[in-house]
């Protein structure tokens, strides 16, 4: 049978007092009985809950308003960004970043760091967030983003990139970090960061698709991430989109079958194996711009080979927009314009493909948004 959930007095509290603070934040500078006004409230009810927001900083009393036919003129209220802070944690197989910001998501202090695999990977995870505490003593919460399928509540992670398998990292860290923790994956909180603060903050229904060493994608649906039933919605790497996937058995240890047809590791090793004396993406981008006919071909498949993989992803979920962030971004491969073209050949739907405006800080603001949104911060 459903388990009900159970309409308490402190949920509905918890969300009149967001509904408050997200009022104010949009319409400062604002008085007590404009609040009430817009969100249908008693006038006693909104003033007991500003009066809770001022003792916890959040807001603040400032100036008066225009004097309406009776009274006093109302006092003005406004959004304290500062009151309070917050770490987000973006892990990738290859480099992570951390930052700590305000509740605006202003990046107030920003670290990156060579990931590193096992316990190195943890190690330098914990590094850094007690670098950020450091920082400032009022952290309302830790956000981290990983790159494999993370069970949000239960905090077990299953990153092959990390050599991770059933990694309990929410309960590591709770032995050593007394805070308020939230996991999930990273290319979900990639997605969460452009619907906050990106590219997304008027599109309900799009997919973010990060293509790094790996392949995942962050799917939003109605304005909500989509985690699925086992938290592997977005495992996109897994797709099959030709019949020579049945030469081997897939696991969480490995990369799927699309990650090995369009990703930067499939990128790279193709033109590597053409090319010896290209040693990594940097060497590959240059053979690129000098049109060397061996490198041109290899781009040219890997654009083919992700369309094929974007185009099945359009077909199923009918996305506003696809959007494209990872690694990447970060190379002078131009490969949007191709995209679109080979994507319009395959499905007739009217979808728009552009690139990731948060770009490698799209993750972490995205963790940073998952701590506001649990803590009745943020409405999204």
């Amino acid at each position: 049978m459903k388990d009900y959930t159970k309409g308490t007095s402190d949920l509905i509290k918890n969300i009149n007092k967001a509904n408050v603070l997200d009022v104010i934040k949009k319409m400062q500078p604002i008085s007590r009985i404009e609040v009430s006004k817009v969100l249908k409230m008693s006038k006693s009810t909104i003033s007991a809950i500003v009066d809770e927001l001022i003792k916890e900083g959040l807001i603040v009393e400032k100036g008066y308003g225009e004097k309406g036919t009776v009274g006093r003129k109302p006092i003005q209220l406004y959004f304290n960004p500062n009151a309070k802070f917050i770490i987000g944690i973006s892990v990738e197989s290859t480099n992570s970043i951390g930052i700590l910001t305000n509740l605006e998501g202003k990046i107030l202090k920003k670290i990156k760091w060579k990931t590193g695999v096992k316990e190195e990977a943890f190690n330098g995870i914990v590094k850094v967030i007690k670098a950020l505490i450091k920082e400032n003593k009022n952290i309302i919460g830790i956000g981290i983003g990983l790159p494999g399928i993370t069970d949000i509540q239960k905090g077990i992670v299953n990153a092959p990139g990390l050599r991770w398998i059933n990694f309990n990292l929410k309960e590591k860290l709770r032995e050593i970090l007394d805070y308020n923790i939230y996991l999930d994956n990273s290319v979900n909180y990639a997605a969460l960061g452009e619907k906050w603060l990106g590219c997304c903050q008027e599109v309900e229904n799009f997919v973010l698709i990060n293509i790094g060493n790996g392949i995942g994608a962050g799917i939003c649906v109605n304005g909500k991430l989509l985690r699925g039933s086992s938290y592997a919605a977005g495992e996109v790497g897994y797709m099959a989109t030709g019949d020579d996937v049945f030469e081997r058995t897939y696991s969480y240890e490995d990369y799927g079958y699309f990650e090995r047809k369009a990703s930067l590791s499939f990128l790279f090793e193709s033109v590597s194996q053409a090319l010896p004396h290209v040693k990594d993406m940097e060497d590959l981008i240059e053979e690129y711009k000098k049109q060397n006919l061996a490198c041109v071909q290899a781009v040219s498949q890997f654009i083919k080979n992700l369309s094929m993989g974007i185009a099945n992803i359009v077909s199923i979920l009918n996305p506003e927009a696809v959007i494209i962030g990872g690694d990447i971004l970060n190379y002078e491969i131009d490969i949007i314009d191709e995209l679109k073209e080979k994507v319009r050949k395959i499905v007739p739907f009217d979808f728009d493909i552009k690139i990731a405006q948060l770009r490698e800080d799209a993750s972490a603001i995205g963790a940073i948004a998952d701590v506001l949104l649990n803590t009745n911060n943020l409405l999204l």
